[in-house]
């Protein structure tokens, strides 16, 4: 709704003061009043101590709060990590290099195969296709399988 009554105000040739204000007033309600997955309570609620609903005491337990916080940490943390796989680029290597930016559908999402010519101890190398040399990350290649579908491959820049 708050996105909605944004993009009224963007739109409006006129804005009336009365306007903002009710959505000023929008905004901090759906502010003070979503519920935090990690502090299971309201914000207003864990920072002053009662209920912003409600005129009740609420004590907020901050070591089952940062408990809880570091399991939701550790779990992201195992889950990203459980999608790679431990692999050691090597000179000689070949790996396609993904594109930045928006992709059309049809458009390949790699660029070239290109020879790894540096392996360096900081997560990058060096890579070279025909004249052309570039140190990047390699978070930005993929591994090149000579059985790939070609048509998913442009040739570099």
């Amino acid at each position: 709704m708050g996105m909605l009554r944004t993009a009224e105000l963007d739109m409006a040739e006129i804005i009336s003061e009365e306007e903002v204000s009710t959505f000023l007033d929008d905004a901090s309600w759906a502010i003070c009043t979503t519920h935090h997955t990690v502090l299971k309570a309201l914000p207003g609620a864990a920072i002053f101590g009662r209920d912003v609903l409600f005129d009740i005491p609420f004590v907020a337990d901050w070591h089952k709060i940062g408990d809880c916080r570091q399991q939701q940490t550790d779990r992201n943390t195992n889950r990203e990590n459980a999608r790679g796989y431990d692999y050691d680029y090597v000179v000689g290597g070949q790996v396609l290099i993904h594109k930045d930016g928006i992709l059309r559908k049809a458009e390949s999402r790699y660029k070239g195969h290109w020879t790894i010519t540096q392996v360096h101890t900081n997560g990058t190398i060096r890579v070279q296709c025909g004249t052309r040399s570039e140190r990047m990350n390699i978070r930005r290649v993929t591994l090149y399988h000579p059985s790939d579908d070609k048509d998913d491959i442009t040739l570099a820049d």
